[in-house]
């Protein structure tokens, strides 16, 4: 038994010290025994974004797709403000459009709008409205002009009215790829990372305008600036803009302008309260 247990400890000896240069092992000539460098782990916590570096956005468009791949397939809820005030901080226009959507593309989505000049698209403001649907059935609740409306409508022959039209077309502009590229890509930016209580998130912010941004719509804007919160996952779940420009009548006004993912892999939608309701009339 003794003379067993010290081969066993010879054996752990040796694979213990092999290829550990620090110990002084030579080589039959008296030099040093060559020691191959073990592969240093890398630490995922220091990994940037696909498309983001330490100086700020280095590809829009690899963050857009970062922030699409997450995003396809799953649940997640999109809330989306814009907000449009007179220099003395009376509000224009507002627009808040709250989806949730699941996994299967169920979804329920809250509108409103508020001011004088906010979009019209569900009538005069100031207007709230839900719409419901499971690809089936489609179910409506609007409330304006002290009114609340409740019913049933047809699928829609086309886009609007689909999942799709209020992801990409009421709240944001074009997919989530394509709204997180456009948004971005006009900023000179930089990267903090900043520990937070679910995970570290990478803060980009911009404050100035890429000199070669052409586009007639930044043109006008003065004042931009961005904040955009980015888990190493790539999922782009706040940004923010904000500038200042002028109304087609000459007078200045400040646009701000939120988007927020929340719930994403654990948003599920079932049928609104008001299901029967709407299901009683038929439109």
């Amino acid at each position: 038994m003794a003379g067993h247990a010290g081969w066993q400890l010879l054996v752990l000896t040796v694979v213990v010290t092999a290829g550990c240069g620090g110990l002084g092992f030579s080589g039959g000539d008296g030099s040093p025994t060559p020691v191959t460098p073990a592969p240093v782990p890398t630490d995922s916590a220091t990994a940037y974004p696909a498309g983001v570096g330490p100086a700020g956005v280095t590809s829009p468009s690899l963050l857009g797709s970062a922030h699409g791949d997450r995003l396809n397939g799953t649940g997640y809820t999109l809330t989306m403000n814009r907000t449009v005030r007179y220099a003395n901080g009376s509000l224009r226009s507002h627009l808040r459009v709250h989806v949730a959507l699941d996994a299967n593309r169920t979804y329920l989505t809250n509108i409103s709008v508020r001011g004088h000049a906010a979009p019209v698209l569900l009538g005069r403001p100031p207007a709230t409205a839900s719409f419901w649907s499971d690809g089936d059935t489609y179910l409506r609740r609007l409330v304006r002009d002290n009114q609340t409306i409740y019913n049933e409508y047809d699928p829609p022959d086309s886009y609007a009215g689909t999942w799709r039209y209020w992801v990409h077309s009421a709240a944001l502009n074009g997919r989530p790829a394509a709204d997180v590229t456009r948004t971005v890509a006009p900023f000179h930016t930089r990267t903090t990372r900043s520990q937070q209580s679910d995970g570290t998130a990478y803060v980009i912010r911009g404050d100035r305008l890429r000199e070669n941004t052409t586009s007639t719509t930044w043109a006008a804007r003065e004042n931009a600036t961005l904040v955009a919160h980015v888990r190493q996952s790539g999922l782009v779940r706040y940004y923010r803009t904000g500038y200042t420009t002028v109304t087609d009548s000459g007078e200045p006004v400040t646009v701000t302008r939120t988007v927020r993912f929340t719930a994403v892999g654990n948003t599920t939608v079932g049928p609104p309260p008001w299901r029967d309701r709407a299901q009683s009339t038929s439109g």
